[in-house]
């Protein structure tokens, strides 16, 4: 303790004397306690191990009791697991053939409007091909009525000159037969004159009346004669032309 107060200066009266009196009690009290423990624990030790062995075996019985715990609940998790996973097959299956129904669905729809489409492009192309065949035979149709229009035209403007003809011919035919009934006539009048003239006996009526009748006979034979001829000439004239 000297020692002590020389190296730190302490004086007598110094509170750190207080101080290091309890550091040295504490400091004896310390080195006698592990005796003390000592001989106090070899009479506790074995109060202590059968205490332990006591807290062991209840510890082991509620261990074993856990794990029998655990067993019924690991058998119960396996049984429910299995329950899960037969409704998770259930339910999968299900949903698979749901699932399957409508992808069925859906590729039916696609198929039918795929197929759609190629019937609606499939007609569209029949309809254009029968639509040109249509045109190219209206084309035809109006060709042919053309040209059946150009040829009966053609047969029209033929058969009016034909009947063209056949009026002038008639015509021709009706002036002869005129004129010819006109000359017998004349023929007949001449015919007749000269008759009662010799039935009679008058020179001078005869001469007389041949002197009257014999101009407008002559006249009328010499007209008749120049439209037969005239009549004759302009159809020629026409046939020709």
């Amino acid at each position: 303790m000297r020692r002590v107060s020389t190296a730190l200066n302490l004086r007598d009266n110094d509170a750190l004397w207080s101080v290091l009196a309890v550091l040295e009690y504490y400091a004896r009290l310390y080195e006698a306690m592990p005796e003390r423990i000592q001989q106090a624990g070899r009479g506790n030790l074995d109060a202590v191990r059968d205490e332990a062995r006591e807290a062991t075996d209840a510890l082991m019985a509620q261990h074993r009791d856990a794990l029998a715990r655990c067993k019924a609940t690991i058998e119960l998790a396996e049984r429910m697991t299995v329950e899960h996973e037969a409704r998770y097959r259930a339910t999968l299956a299900a949903l698979n053939e749901q699932a399957l129904v409508v992808q069925a669905g859906r590729a039916a729809d696609r198929i039918a409007r795929i197929a759609g489409n190629r019937m609606v492009g499939a007609v569209a192309v029949a309809a254009r091909e029968h639509r040109q065949q249509l045109d190219a035979a209206v084309a035809l149709f109006e060709r042919e009525m053309s040209e059946a229009a150009a040829r009966a035209a053609k047969v029209d403007q033929m058969a009016t000159r034909r009947m063209v003809k056949a009026y002038r011919a008639l015509v021709v035919g009706a002036l002869i037969v005129i004129l010819l009934a006109a000359a017998a006539g004349g023929l007949a009048g001449r015919y007749s004159s000269s008759h009662m003239e010799r039935a009679e006996g008058f020179p001078s009526a005869r001469t007389g009346h041949t002197s009257l009748m014999s101009p407008f006979m002559n006249a009328s034979a010499s007209s008749s004669v120049r439209e037969a001829g005239s009549g004759w000439e302009g159809p020629r004239r026409l046939r020709t032309g």
